[in-house]
């Protein structure tokens, strides 16, 4: 149901090689999922759920473990979710244009557009931190501005300008 469940994503190598960090965000998950009483999809790779069992990680049964969707499928999860947890720059992007808010388990972002419209918030991998995150980014009514650079209708022109422009340099300084 749209709005009725949390998605996660987690694949960088410093929260899931980082034991401390995966157990954070492990009682993270149990928490939201005991806080709000919603299913938590959560997309991770192999190696997540290697790194899991090592551990001995146990999550609630409402958190759903799932091995990575296709493009399409993950952007209909992004779309209908009520909050987005993540560590991958490209979705902190897509949760802004699609007006999901978005926890990013990072210390930090390369899209600090998302976090200065109010769409992302940057929790680290802290469990309380992470739990306050989607209080305080839930609690926006989805009501930000998207960043203008997000809709420039002429994006692509630009960048095909760029690159050629660059090629032609390069051709140039060649002998």
């Amino acid at each position: 149901t749209k709005g009725q469940f949390f998605l996660i994503t987690s694949h960088r190598a410093e929260n899931v090689d980082v034991p401390e960090r995966l157990v954070n965000i492990v009682s993270a998950l149990n928490r939201l999922a005991k806080d709000y009483n919603y299913p938590i999809i959560w997309s991770y790779h192999p190696r997540t759920r290697s790194r899991m069992d090592n551990l001995h990680l146990v999550v609630s049964p409402l958190v759903k473990c799932c091995t990575p969707f296709d493009l399409f499928d993950f952007v209909k999860l992004e779309k209908n979710a009520f909050c987005v947890l993540t560590d991958s720059g490209t979705v902190q992007e897509e949760c802004c244009i699609f007006h999901v808010p978005a926890v990013t388990i990072r210390d930090s972002t390369e899209r600090p557009e998302t976090v200065d419209c109010g769409s992302n918030i940057l929790t680290g991998c802290d469990t309380e931190r992470i739990v306050q995150g989607v209080a305080l980014v839930t609690a926006n009514n989805f009501d930000w501005d998207i960043p203008q650079e997000y809709v420039d209708p002429h994006v692509s022109d630009k960048v095909i300008r760029l690159i050629f422009g660059n090629s032609e340099r390069r051709n140039q300084s060649q002998p």
